[in-house]
C-alpha cells in the first residue's frame, strides 16, 4: 500500500515516500499525488505521512 525509497541508493537529494494503486487516495478531482520528495522528517512531514496513510487505508 506505501513503500520507502531511499535517495542514498540512487546519490539522490531526497527519498521518496509513495502509495501503490491499493491506497484509497483516488478522489473526485481526477488529480491525487501518489508519491512525496522526502529530505527530513520534520514534525509537519511526519504530519502529513501520518494523515496520508490514514487516508490510505480507510
Amino acid at each position: 500500500m506505501c513503500f520507502f525509497r531511499s535517495g542514498h541508493v540512487d546519490k539522490g537529494p531526497y527519498s521518496t515516500f509513495g502509495f501503490t494503486t491499493e491506497a484509497n487516495l483516488a478522489d473526485d478531482s481526477g488529480l491525487w499525488p501518489t508519491s512525496f520528495a522526502v529530505s527530513g522528517l520534520s514534525d509537519e512531514a511526519t504530519k502529513t505521512i501520518n494523515a496520508l496513510v490514514k487516508k490510505a487505508v480507510n
